[in-house]
């Protein structure tokens, strides 16, 4: 895990899929993910962490990439439920991913289908070293 000394984590959440309404359910008044310092943004120069999940195509695959290179250094990319996790169910192309994971290091993966927003608030605490 990755030592993080700042005092919040911008994340930009890319791709299609169930996953992106339990990760967005954390902002809400039950979880208030924002009181560990953790902020959703929308442009990639903003963001410390990607997330990645649902599923993708070469053009979605590529456009992550573009993201992932527009991110300011230090960056980190979270994969997030089963699609992506399992080589993408709903891909027309048996090695997508794989490439992908060939040009990126990607630094926590969150099972589940979709993981609970507990468990990636938990996830997010134990990456900053905020557990």
């Amino acid at each position: 895990m990755p030592s993080l000394a700042r005092s919040n984590l911008n994340i930009l959440v890319t791709g299609f899929g169930c996953c992106k309404q339990e990760i967005f359910a954390t902002q809400g008044a039950l979880y208030d993910i924002q009181r560990f310092g953790v902020n959703f943004v929308s442009t990639a120069e903003d963001a410390d962490i990607l997330v990645i999940q649902g599923f993708y195509n070469k053009k979605g695959i590529t456009r992550v990439l573009n993201i992932y290179d527009r991110m300011s250094s230090p960056k980190w990319i979270i994969a997030v439920g089963s699609c992506v996790l399992n080589e993408n169910l709903f891909k027309s192309e048996s090695k997508l991913l794989s490439q992908f994971r060939n040009k990126v290091e990607i630094n926590m993966y969150i099972p589940g289908c979709p993981p609970r927003p507990e468990a990636f608030i938990y996830a997010i605490l134990r990456f900053s070293g905020r557990d």
